[in-house]
């Protein structure tokens, strides 16, 4: 077991001055992206820096944890990694989120072991898909189902949009934990945030002039992507072509916007939409495991 020296820790913020150096660190955490609002936390022996960690936070109010990042030898780490953690928790519970989550990779068996202990208990495996785009990448559908059609974001079809999306959770595979976790309005806020928000991208789906399901496009101009942020059917018209649809709207949308390549991230035991992204070319490229803590409930 791992011997641990008697250690005192202090957590404070980091200095505004230094949050653009511990950014970069972390930067490979947040796929490169620019953190959204965040508080950086340091760990302290005395005046010695001996851990980092970051709370992203979302537009929805819920948070991601980045880290935590040990600068000390081994014998204090767990002392370090559960101050850190228990001051997370303390400014989470503080802003009254439903709920926050950290993404590990699956080799990341002690990191996970932490995360365990301070009541990150949820876990979902993840697979992030990759389809390739080019002109000559098909599109188009062998058949849809009768009179299929979708409009997109606005204003004025925002509750059918929350509808569609909340009901679409109901009986699926995908994610099935987080069922119940957070307000979908908040949820539809998270999807808002980073930046990348196009309410053309948002596609409320219909089938003879009935709302069946919402397709949720996110486009990363900078990277030449296009990622579908959520894909739901409800659940009495799931299995009539209508996700095969869906994901060849996000093609055609793809090649629209010039994009080089198509994302989703998907629930490892949604065998249904592991097969539908299969069929249309995508390819895993990462594993992930998401841990996860829901607050207000305990």
């Amino acid at each position: 077991m791992e011997r641990e020296e008697t250690v005192s820790v202090e957590v404070r913020s980091l200095p505004t001055a230094d949050m653009p150096v511990v950014a970069a660190r972390f930067a490979n955490e947040w796929n490169g992206a620019c953190l959204p609002e965040a508080d950086y936390l340091q760990a302290l022996e005395g005046s010695d820096q001996v851990g980092l960690l970051v709370l992203a936070w979302s537009a929805g109010g819920n948070v991601w944890l980045l880290g935590p990042k040990i600068i000390a030898e081994a014998t204090k780490t767990r002392t370090i990694v559960r101050a850190l953690l228990s001051e997370a928790n303390r400014r989470i519970e503080q802003r009254g989120a439903t709920f926050a989550q950290v993404l590990l990779n699956p080799a990341q068996t002690v990191e996970a072991g932490w995360y365990t202990e301070c009541g990150y208990d949820k876990t979902i495996a993840l697979e992030f898909l990759l389809r390739m785009i080019t002109e000559n990448t098909p599109s188009e559908v062998d058949s849809l189902p009768a009179r299929c059609g979708s409009i997109g974001y606005a204003a004025e079809h925002h509750d059918r949009f929350l509808n569609i999306f909340a009901a679409s959770y109901l009986e699926s595979p995908d994610c099935a934990i987080l069922g119940g976790i957070g307000e979908p309005e908040n949820v539809l806020a998270d999807y808002r945030g980073g930046g990348f928000f196009d309410p053309k991208l948002w596609r409320l789906l219909q089938v003879a002039g009935e709302d069946v399901g919402c397709l949720l496009l996110r486009h990363q101009c900078d990277e030449a992507s296009l990622e579908m942020v959520y894909l739901g059917i409800l659940p009495r018209y799931r299995a009539r072509g209508l996700g095969n649809w869906a994901t060849s709207l996000a093609i055609t949308e793809a090649k629209r916007l010039g994009c080089r390549r198509l994302t989703v991230a998907v629930d490892a035991t949604n065998t249904a939409a592991c097969r539908l992204y299969a069929r249309w070319g995508f390819n895993c490229f990462a594993h992930k495991t998401a841990q996860i803590r829901t607050f207000g409930d305990e």
